[in-house]
Parts: C-alpha cells; structure tokens; sequence
C-alpha cells in the first residue's frame, strides 16, 4: 500500500467517526422560559373554556326538538331516533316522566335529562291540577238538582252521539282528530286505501305498520266502511300491477289469473278462479270485494 491510498483510507477514517459523532449526539433540550410555560397554560385554560361553552346543555320539548337539539340536550343519537320516532307514530309527550318510558332510556339517563326536558313534571302538574279543581268548586254556584240533570244529558249525549265518517273517504285531518292516529298513522291509512282501492273491513288496518289492537279499536269508534266506495277493477281489463296490489294479491296470484286468461280468453264469472283451482278460496274471498261483478 502507498502513501497516497493511506491518506484516502485515513481521511475516509475521520470522515465516518465526525458522522457517527453528530449522529449519536442530541443536545439537551432548552429550558422554556416562564413566559412561554404561561402563555401555553393559559391557552389551554382558554381552549377548555371554549369547549364547555360549546357544549353547554339547554332545555328542549321533546315533541318539537330536531335531531340535533336533542343530542345537545344530553341525548345519545340513538336515544333522539328512538324519541322521534316514538312522536311520529301519533304519540305525544305529556311530562317529563314520559321521556323514561322510551327503551332506550334506563333509569340513571332519565335522571342526567330530566332537568333538560322542557316539559311539566306529571306530579306537580297533577297536584295542580287537582288544587284548581278544587278552587273551582268551592267558587261554583250552587245548582239544582235538575241543572245537573241536564249537565249529565248533555254529555251522555256527546259521548254517546258520535258522528262517525266513512274509513274510505275520510281525509288525513279528519283521521288525525282520531284518539292514538297521528300523522304517521293517519298518512299509513291513506297510502294504503290508495294502494288497494279502499277498505272493506278496519281489521285490515292490523297489518299496516304501527297499528295495535288500542288503535284499530278507535278507528272502529269514529269510522264505518262503505263498500260501495271500495275502487273496483275489471279483471279483463285490469293491468299486471293494479291486480298485484289489491289485498290478499300477490305476484304469482296475478301471474296465475294472467295465465289462466292467456287460454281462456275471457272470463265469464269470477267464480272459476276458485273453482279451476286458479286463486285459494280464502284469498279469493278478499279479492271479490275489488272486482267488478261480470
């Protein structure tokens, strides 16, 4: 080896020791001074401060508020879907018990809320209530036997004389006005009564979405069926669709009668659906009230 390659591999020596060196080296860090140490604090105090004012909780009705006025008021997103979907389906909150009703409400979130529902609590409201009754009656003027007698007839008479309203023709305001059929429940009747043509019993509202025993048993009380105004098809004229929806109806029950008129050509009485086994009798019960007698 010469002198010349010696100084290459010397100097390439030093070179690789001062990169290891810088490397490995890491300066103590700076102290920060005071000020900086306050200004940081106080920007984070500012910054919390912020945040609480964001999320500061305000009262809200539970029979108005939007999605997002109940999550701010302390409700979870599934508790708000679950509150307004319990108002659409014609309920409404009455006090703030109601709220702890709702399943998606156990007991410890019903007392984190109670103070942001801006509704009534139902034992002050009852004991209220009961102290003006109260007041009312000791202010009442003394009546006589027979002014209460009327009083009694008269509403015997309002309870008992209830103007009832064909199910087939009633509109949506009328529906509403009905105990336990809000909007939702009145706008369900209506869908369906357009879809199948009309009504020709009210347990069909049984099948509808939301509708209870408590609910069809109203709607009994302030409506009648009308047959005459059920919207009635011919069944050699009807289209595909306007057959599949009628009630007790279905894709291969109007595939089947489609069929069946392919060979046939025209059919002369409805009764041979049944009895060339082409619709099940119990189905063909329920269809009858939509066909136009042949």
């Amino acid at each position: 080896m010469n002198r010349r390659m010696m100084h290459n591999v010397i100097a390439v020596i030093i070179v690789l020791c001062v990169v290891v060196f810088f490397r490995l080296y890491e300066p103590p860090p700076k102290a920060q001074s005071a000020d900086v140490l306050q200004d940081t604090t106080a920007l984070a105090h500012d910054t919390t401060r912020k945040e609480l004012i964001v999320r500061e909780r305000y009262a809200v009705n539970p029979n108005t508020a939007s999605l997002e006025e109940l999550q701010h008021a302390g409700f979870s997103k599934r508790q708000a879907y679950t509150c307004i979907k319990y108002r659409n389906s014609g309920a409404v909150f009455r006090y703030k018990d109601d709220v702890a009703k709702l399943y998606t409400v156990t007991a410890e979130d019903y007392e984190n809320l109670k103070d942001y529902i801006d509704l009534p609590e139902k034992s002050k409201q009852l004991k209220e209530k009961k102290n003006s009754s109260l007041a009312t009656k000791r202010n009442a003027p003394i009546t006589t036997k027979s002014e209460n007698a009327k009083r009694y007839e008269k509403k015997t008479y309002e309870a008992t004389h209830i103007v009832k309203q064909d199910l087939n023709t009633i509109d949506s305001a009328g529906l509403t006005k009905i105990p336990f059929i809000g909007a939702f429940r009145a706008r369900k009747i209506v869908e369906a009564r357009s879809k199948w043509g009309g009504f020709y019993s009210i347990s069909q509202l049984k099948s509808l979405y939301s509708f209870d025993s408590i609910a069809c048993a109203n709607v009994e009380k302030y409506c009648y069926i009308n047959l005459e105004n059920i919207r009635k098809i011919d069944i050699n004229t009807c289209t595909f669709r306007e057959l599949q929806n009628l009630p007790a109806s279905s894709y291969h029950v109007a595939k089947h009668i489609f069929d069946y008129k392919r060979i046939v050509g025209t059919i002369q009485n409805a009764e041979e659906l049944v009895s060339n086994n082409i619709v099940e009798r119990d189905k063909f019960e329920v269809l009858r009230y939509y066909l136009k007698p042949l």
